[in-house]
C-alpha cells in the first residue's frame, strides 16, 4: 500500500514537474524490478532521485 500522506510529506516544496519526475521514476524502477505494481518503496525511491537531481541543479546555478 502506499501511504500518500507519507509522500505528501518528503514533497511537499516540489513542484508540478518534479511530482511528475517521481512518478515516472517510481515507474521505471518497478519496470525495472519486472513488477506490476508500483509500491511504495519505489515511490521513495523516486523521491529520492529527484530530490538528488533538484540539489545538482541547485548547486550548479549557486
Amino acid at each position: 500500500d502506499v501511504n500518500f500522506d507519507e509522500l505528501a510529506r518528503c514533497t511537499d516544496d516540489f513542484n508540478g514537474a518534479q511530482l511528475k519526475a517521481v512518478c515516472v521514476e517510481a515507474g521505471m524502477l518497478a519496470l525495472r524490478r519486472e513488477a506490476s505494481i508500483i509500491k511504495h518503496e519505489d515511490f521513495m525511491e523516486g523521491i529520492g532521485v529527484v530530490s538528488a537531481k533538484k540539489k545538482a541543479t541547485l548547486q550548479y546555478y549557486a
